[in-house]
């Protein structure tokens, strides 16, 4: 097996690695339409000019200005600059392992396809959690979760904000079944037995450290293409 170690130290080299290149692609890009621009302000190129005079008197507003392709770029940089954060951003997936068992679920049966597709959602669920948790960012939890659950996962973030504290969810080892299925196939309850390493950290000092076993009963529902956690909910025992 690779150590987890050198998979996540490959994936943090891999995200720097296209971030720059999406850094380089927008100084690329930003140089070239301003060299363009200014070249065609100095040439004074017929075409341009042309074009604009016959689009003004017509009444048809311009619709290449400088203040277009400034808004243009703005765009097109804010998208890059936001690809870069979301490949580069400190993020708290290194280690969320989830094993899933479908055979007891009813009344109706989970189909292999959907299986995959539950497993793959809700271990995206556990990792954004973490880093919403991590670096108190309350919009990781938007996407994953719905209802109640995001709604006492916000309140978390907000509450450890307030307090100058932050939460680590290392080492996630989550022991997944499925225990009901509608027949509808609008909701799935699962119960999963979790364990994982809890650090509290105080203005980034680390003041609490133990390893913790959970347990959980989630309901997930289907959202427009994936599923989503609408409730997540820690109890004594199943």
């Amino acid at each position: 097996m690779i150590p987890t170690s050198f998979l996540t130290a490959m994936n943090t080299i891999a995200m720097a690695m296209i971030g720059l290149t999406l850094i380089a692609i927008t100084t690329i890009s930003v140089t070239t339409v301003a060299m363009t621009v200014s070249y065609a302000r100095r040439r004074r190129v017929p075409s341009i000019r042309s074009s604009i005079r016959s689009r003004a008197s017509s009444g048809i507003t311009p619709q290449i200005t400088p203040r277009a392709i400034s808004r243009i770029i703005s765009r097109m940089t804010a998208l890059l600059a936001a690809s870069v954060f979301l490949f580069c951003a400190p993020r708290s997936n290194a280690a969320v392992n989830v094993d899933m068992s479908v055979s007891h679920a009813g009344p109706r049966a989970v189909e292999p396809l959907l299986e995959r597709g539950i497993l793959r959602d809700y271990r995206i669920a556990w990792i954004s959690l973490a880093h919403a948790l991590e670096f108190n960012a309350a919009d990781a939890l938007s996407g994953p979760f719905v209802s109640t659950a995001r709604d006492t996962l916000m309140n978390n973030v907000s509450s450890q904000r307030r307090s100058g504290l932050s939460t680590r969810y290392l080492n996630q080892n989550h022991k997944v079944e499925a225990v009901y299925y509608a027949p509808e196939g609008d909701v799935i309850e699962l119960h999963d037995a979790a364990d994982y390493q809890l650090q509290i950290l105080d203005g980034g000092k680390l003041i609490h450290d133990e390893h913790v076993v959970m347990h959980y009963v989630v309901l997930m529902t289907p959202a427009a293409d994936h599923w989503v956690v609408r409730q997540l909910q820690a109890v004594p025992q199943f």
